[in-house]
């Protein structure tokens, strides 16, 4: 075992070759003399034990030498536990981070909780750290954790060594969701179901059975107080897909007394081809809280998570999910069977699987010429990005407010400095991520505070933010770019735009900031807590189309882009029309979520010569991002938003997610699988066109009617725009059937 006592102002390494060789590492804060004092206590002993604590509140943070040896990160793949020797006086956990550069303004990710039974015990937890989630700290060859804590936090040694898998993930995932439980214990006593109660319909070999397995479709959700309906007890588990497509497929298990270790296991697909090349990912649902209005929670299938365990109480049911992958050639097409098998205590019951392999392969999003991302706060690791790719993600939409290249002023001339950005853009081509849409203001409700770019520019090259807050909510430079700022913004867009060609990052969509439709208001609504705020009005449409001609002037090779959240017509503030496209023909790209306001809209933009987008919110899942959002040919799509949230305790504030970053794998949730359905309805429909194209086939009859009989299909979401902006379709199962449609065609037209 090596100990590191090194004096870190200096880094003294004590003549060790730090590699993969030095593990396990131990670190002892008492024994490191330069730890911050305003964060760290001093020395203290409790017994034999000696150790420093990190205060209350504090971000307390211990650097290290990279004990991987060479590279910016560890070796791809490679994990770590950190045994974390603690006194648990916690009134609630404690959190380790990391410093991976990934967080809002490269900063640290939260790695675990731990901690919070405040009964005065030493402890060791035993906290996750990934390859993608550290690395060394620009211009060092030192690494970063820190603990923050709601009291003072003891702490004796940190020991680092090599993970064991799969004891590590087990546990890791299994605490992460018992802390997240205990936080939700009080609010959990008024907790209401998603929907009313459903009457078991059991079939008369299940009355006596300890539970009933039953087969339902994966975006029919399975909650607490869902139960059997007739003719889905011990009925087969059923998929159809391409021979390169994820498919998810789902069944539920309802509890006829209560059950403790409920588990299953998918044997392999047989049939008259042999046994299926394919990968069966198996998860479980893991039920919290969401907010419903003010001091109100509701139960939600949150997150789906390799599959464990499950608790299921009499009368009430659990949730099981597949994801089934085929390989390529390798699957061969045909009709397989198996056998999904559901143990609990010595009980156990078995479902039929059966899964149709077709002898097509679709289009990928790439070939196809669609983009689909979400909003991310910071920047997303390695790991997330490939599970966007797997879930037919191929672009990221980043904020300045959070994600920007280093600023600084050096005789009196703009240097920006690309380390962090550098390799994030090549890990993210590398997994497979070809756009990037960059927001370079934020929501228009806080003008001007939230022009995030020039808020910041001002920071670095003129002087203080609140000198240029003030300026700007003056009624004689609102709607206009400083002259001071200006100059300064047209070369962070030379520089950004050159250095991105010069090291190939993926392509760079800019916008100056979020939803300039937001002009039209007809009073200023100004974000809250926000001191300089003016709100919306027509300075902002002003500074709008102002900032997309410095962009086009500063980076004419860059395409500029607008989210349009209004396109209504509308007389006010002296401008009588549509409020929305009066931005056209200041942008490359039009992304809307107001088709429903002008189904005109995309053939303008495409009339202009522009590109058409539309977006929406998680809650617009397959139906929204697919055969909705195909029916006008939009070619890409951006979600509001990928993580915009508190970290796994969802049970308060505004929240927007749909995966949390772990340091195993991504945790995934039943939106994000319906997500990437939608754009594999997306992919069947432009491989159908691509191939009756290439056959002199005429297939537009069949292309309307999915079109016509899909926007009839309309819920009532997403008529507000705001809070409201996703769309549903009133028929589910409408959309297997538009699918089944279009595989026919496929085959047919392949033959």
């Amino acid at each position: 075992m090596r100990v590191f006592a090194g004096v870190l102002a200096g880094v003294l390494w004590l003549g060790v070759a730090w590699g993969s060789e030095a593990l396990p590492l131990t670190v002892r804060p008492a024994e490191l003399k330069d730890l911050n004092a305003e964060t760290w206590a001093a020395e203290a002993k409790d017994g034999e034990r000696v150790y420093r604590s990190a205060l209350k509140g504090k971000a307390a943070a211990i650097q290290v030498p990279a004990w991987w040896g060479e590279g910016v990160r560890p070796a791809d793949g490679t994990r770590y536990t950190l045994e974390i020797t603690f006194k648990d006086d916690l009134p609630s956990p404690a959190s380790l981070e990391c410093f991976g550069a990934l967080g809002s303004y490269a900063g640290r990710s939260e790695l675990h909780r731990f901690g919070g039974e405040a009964d005065g015990q030493w402890k060791v937890a035993q906290a996750p750290l990934s390859w993608d989630l550290i690395r060394v700290i620009k211009d060092t060859r030192t690494a970063e954790i820190a603990f923050r804590a709601p009291a003072d936090l003891a702490v004796e040694q940190i020991v680092i060594r090599e993970a064991k898998l799969p004891e590590d993930q087990d546990r890791w995932e299994a605490e992460t969701r018992a802390w997240v439980k205990k936080a939700q214990a009080e609010k959990a006593k008024s907790a209401v179901q998603p929907g009313p109660d459903e009457t078991p319909e059991i079939p008369e070999a299940f009355k006596d059975k300890p539970f009933v397995p039953f087969a339902r479709a994966y975006y029919d959700n399975v909650n607490p107080n869902s139960a059997p309906k007739a003719k889905e007890a011990g009925a087969a588990v059923r998929a159809r897909m391409a021979r390169n497509e994820f498919e998810p497929a789902a069944f539920g298990i309802y509890a006829q007394q209560d059950l403790e270790g409920v588990t299953y296991s998918v044997s392999e697909l047989t049939g008259e081809a042999g046994t299926l090349a394919c990968e069966i990912q198996c998860r479980t649902a893991e039920y919290a809280l969401l907010p419903k209005g003010k001091d109100a929670w509701v139960w939600s299938p949150q997150r789906l998570w390799k599959a464990f365990p499950q608790s299921i109480k009499k009368g009430q049911s659990g949730w099981c999910y597949l994801t089934i992958k085929t390989l390529g050639e390798a699957s061969k097409p045909g009709k397989y069977e198996g056998k999904i098998t559901v143990k609990a205590g010595g009980a156990e019951a078995v479902l039929p699987l059966k899964v149709e392999v077709l002898p097509i392969a679709l289009l990928t999003m790439d070939e196809a010429g669609l983009r689909m991302g979400g909003c991310v706060t910071g920047l997303a690791s390695i790991s997330e990005m490939r599970t966007m790719l797997e879930h037919n993600h191929n672009a990221v939409n980043i904020w300045f407010a959070g994600v920007q290249p280093g600023m600084e002023k050096k005789d009196g001339k703009l240097v920006l400095d690309f380390t962090y950005l550098d390799e994030w853009m090549a890990q993210a081509k590398a997994s497979g991520q070809k756009t990037m849409v960059w927001f370079l203001g934020g929501n228009p409700n806080g003008y001007p505070e939230t022009l995030s770019i020039e808020r910041d520019l001002y920071g670095t090259m003129v002087g203080p933010k609140n000198d240029f807050m003030a300026k700007m909510a003056t009624a004689e430079q609102r709607g206009k770019i400083l002259p001071d700022v200006a100059e300064h913004y047209k070369e962070w867009m030379r520089q950004v735009a050159a250095h991105a060609k010069e090291k190939e990052w993926p392509e760079l969509i800019f916008t100056p900031f979020d939803e300039p439709a937001k002009w039209c208001y007809p009073e200023p609504r100004a974000e809250a807590n926000r001191k300089f705020a003016i709100g919306c009005g027509p300075w902002i449409r002003d500074h709008f189309k102002a900032a997309c001609a410095l962009m086009h002037e500063a980076a004419p090779e860059s395409k500029v882009y607008v989210s349009m959240h209004r396109n209504f017509e509308r007389n006010i503030h002296g401008y009588n029309g549509r409020v929305g496209e009066i931005f056209i023909p200041d942008v490359d790209l039009v992304c809307t979520n107001a088709i429903e306001e002008d189904h005109e809209l995309g053939d303008k933009v495409r009339k202009a010569g522009k590109i058409f987008w539309q977006y929406g919110g998680g809650a617009s899942r397959r139906y929204g991002y697919g055969f909705y959002f195909a029916a006008w040919d939009s070619r890409g799509s951006l979600c509001w938003a990928y993580n915009w949230g508190k970290r796994f305790d969802v049970s308060e504030g505004s929240n927007w997610q749909y995966a949390w970053y772990s340091p195993y794998e991504t945790v995934l949730t039943p939106t994000y699988e319906e997500i990437r359905e939608a754009w594999d309805d997306r992919r069947y429909l432009e491989t159908a066109k691509a191939l009756a194209k290439l056959k002199g086939a005429d297939i537009a009859p069949l292309i309307e009617q999915i079109r016509k009989e899909t926007i009839e299909n309309r819920g009532q979401g997403g008529r507000d725009l705001v809070n409201d902006f996703w769309e549903e379709g009133r028929e589910a199962s409408k959309m297997d059937y538009w699918r089944q449609l279009l595989a026919d065609k496929i085959v047919e037209l392949s033959k």
